[in-house]
């Protein structure tokens, strides 16, 4: 019996749930359908909307020709006013000629010129004798069109009209204007017509050939107002597609509609419906097996459970209301004082605080509460990492991330090995810095020295005994002559050796100084002396210190800085400038180097702009880099340890600013760096130290 029902319950659950994929199917049907039907006449609109363009662009372009050609009839008229009728029917008949086409088709039928609106030459004069001395006052119906053309500056096209010698034409009228010889003015001399013939334009655009209905209106150019010129005026008034025919001077307006007209059912609705009956059908189909994979759902939770035990790292799953829903066995191995509190539904909170008690983490010894309160906020705030010692000795890093229902998953990797050669790479690089200091130091001991000793060796003759060796020759008189001048060339060798020792020393005694500051700076101990400093002063003088060297190549060395009081390490901010502005030089050939400020909120920035030999796009990265000049070149060239640029950004760091850099290859560099503007009470200090000091 219990069978019978269980049968006859899943029975009932697989009618309900194809029943109600059905329903939704058919409601799916309906909607899709009523939507194809708008977007097959939507489609069917649009490609009739774009062959009807097409025709009017043709027949755009037809008009546009006969109105080119009346144009040129025109300007030969207002050259020759008063030719002859020979003349005429010479120029006339070559226009004609020219646009005959094949089986004796033309373009255009006649053309006749009429000074005042007279009409005095016809062309072909054969069956338009009477059209010669017409005037065009006389008749009411061409008179209004005749006078527009006339006052046009434009080619008025009137018509269609129904021509004498058969067919029908539109007429292309353009006003010839003369120069007036008296008053240099240009006047109205008269007009030039030109019949188009109207069904070579309309056959030639594709009128007769459209597969679908066409009208046309706007007769003489009037647009939508006018008469209809070709078509049926029924096909205005059936929702047609239009489109304007844009005329030298005014337009028409063409509509159209498919040939049958608007189709309401589309052929393609039966396999629409065939196709959602299909539908309909596999979306049973789909029902019956998401119910069978309920079924299989346990199994894959097993799964999943297997999955999760063969991490290498711990795992655990925490739910919206930080209770554990799993978690692996890797987890409990990490935890051993506190695995048996891991069970389905344990709070986050009581493993940690049980975890303490049993001393499971070494760094909560003395400070449990401390220590409980923050692991409970990192662990909310999820989506970050941490690093955690336990009672072993060992580091995990933690990291936890929320899931979108509000749960926590985590991850616990042991990273002692690499917490171990972290701190070993620390200590290596803190010996490093440490060996660079002393030896820095040490260096620049002996180098003192020298440089205190060079420049009494560039100028030996100033030594008292180079005095004393001066005052025996000079006594000796003319027979020591030859004694003094070797004398002079020795001591002249000296100042050469003794200018290159003092150069060499003070070249190395920058690279020492480069190598200090920075193993300063690595480790965190340069100090900065802040105060409120006038960046203009500063700019100008190191101008200043650099003019002579810009002279000795050439160079324009300018600089644009309004007095603005910026927060700085005089000393630091100018050894930033020096190292920027150094590079310029030593880079810049032609040209000049041109430093200038701009404030910017907070900030103050300051730009370094030459027109040097510029730095290749793919080394701009690393410029700022430490032992990284542009290339093999430039360290021949310019010599140095490459440690100046990485130094520079880390003072600008030091300052709060940002550097950055940008070039053009062979056409330069622009070094900018911001440094942030004096507090209004570290300005009022400086100002009164400004003010003492003057």
């Amino acid at each position: 019996m219990g069978s019978r029902n269980h049968r006859v319950f899943w029975l009932g659950v697989y009618g309900l749930s194809i029943f109600v994929a059905c329903a939704l199917t058919l409601g799916v049907w309906l909607f899709y359908e009523k939507e194809s039907l708008e977007n097959e006449d939507a489609l069917a609109r649009v490609r009739l909307q774009q062959e009807l363009d097409h025709l009017v662009r043709e027949l755009e372009a037809g008009i546009a020709h006969g109105a080119d050609v009346a144009t040129s009839i025109a300007s030969l008229t207002s050259l020759e006013p008063d030719m002859s009728a020979e003349r005429f029917a010479d120029i006339a008949e070559k226009f004609l000629n020219d646009h005959s086409h094949e089986a004796g088709e033309q373009e255009f039928l006649a053309v006749a010129i009429a000074p005042d609106l007279v009409v005095r030459h016809v062309f072909p004069l054969k069956g338009n004798e009477a059209v010669v001395g017409l005037n065009y006052r006389d008749l009411p119906a061409q008179y209004e069109a005749a006078r527009r053309a006339a006052e046009a500056e434009d080619v008025i096209v009137a018509g269609p009209v129904n021509l004498i010698q058969g067919g029908r034409g539109l007429i292309a009228r353009k006003s010839v204007h003369i120069e007036d010889p008296v008053t240099g003015a240009e006047d109205v001399w008269g007009i030039v017509s030109l019949v188009i013939n109207l069904d070579f334009l309309l056959e030639h655009a594709g009128v007769y050939d459209a597969n679908f209905q066409i009208a046309i209106r706007g007769k003489d150019s009037l647009g939508a107002v006018g008469d209809v010129v070709i078509g049926e005026p029924r096909i205005f008034a059936g929702d047609p597609i239009t489109s304007q025919v844009k005329l030298p001077y005014g337009s028409w307006w063409a509509a159209a509609v498919p040939n049958g007209g608007w189709q309401t059912t589309p052929g393609f609705l039966l396999k629409l419906r065939l196709t959602f009956f299909g539908v309909a059908i596999a979306l049973s189909l789909l029902v019956a097996g998401a119910i069978r994979l309920i079924q299989q759902r346990a199994r894959a939770i097993a799964i999943l459970e297997n999955a999760i035990n063969s991490i290498d790292d711990g795992f655990a799953l925490y739910d919206a209301d930080d209770r554990l829903i799993t978690c692996n066995d890797k987890y409990k191995e990490l935890y051993t004082l506190s695995a048996d509190l891991m069970v389905p539904g344990a709070r986050f909170a009581d493993i940690i605080r049980v975890g303490i008690e049993r001393g499971q983490y070494a760094e909560a010894i003395g400070r449990e509460q401390e220590f409980l309160s923050q692991r409970l906020q990192d662990h909310q705030r999820a989506n970050r990492s941490i690093e955690q010692q336990l009672d072993d000795g060992r580091w995990l890093k933690i990291s936890e991330a929320r899931t979108p229902d509000g749960g926590i998953v985590g991850f616990r990797v042991d990273i002692t090995e690499l917490k171990n050669a972290r701190e070993e790479a620390e200590r290596a690089n803190q010996a490093k810095s440490d060996f660079l200091d002393v030896m820095s130091h040490e260096l620049r001991t002996p180098l003192t020295v020298v440089l205190g000793g060079t420049p009494f060796l560039c100028k030996p003759e100033l030594l008292p005994a180079s005095k004393k060796l001066f005052g025996t020759l000079e006594a000796r008189g003319e027979e020591v002559e030859d004694i003094k001048v070797e004398v002079d060339a020795l001591l002249l060798s000296l100042k050469t050796l003794a200018g290159k020792v003092e150069r060499s020393a003070k070249h190395l005694l920058t690279l020492i100084n480069d190598v200090l500051d920075f193993s300063k700076i690595d480790a965190g101990r340069m100090d900065m002396d802040f105060s409120a400093i006038d960046a203009a002063d500063l700019i100008e003088d190191l101008v200043e210190d650099f003019a002579q060297k810009a002279e000795g190549k050439s160079l324009e060395l300018t600089f644009d800085a309004a007095p603005d009081l910026i927060r700085a390490d005089t000393v630091r901010l100018r050894q930033v400038l020096i190292n920027i502005v150094g590079n310029a030089i030593k880079f810049t050939d032609e040209g000049g180097i041109h430093i200038y400020t701009e404030e910017e909120g907070a900030f103050l920035r300051i730009n370094v702009k030459d027109t040097g030999c510029g730095i290749p796009q793919h080394l701009l990265a690393s410029v700022f880099d430490k032992f990284t000049q542009a290339d093999s070149s430039s360290a021949r060239r310019a010599g140095g340890t490459g440690l100046g640029m990485a130094i520079s950004k880390k003072i600008v760091e030091l300052h709060g600013g940002e550097i950055s850099v940008s070039s053009v290859e062979g056409e330069g560099s622009v070094f900018s760096f911001t440094i942030p503007m004096a507090t209004e009470a570290l300005a009022q200090e400086g100002g009164a130290a400004v003010k003492a000091a003057s």
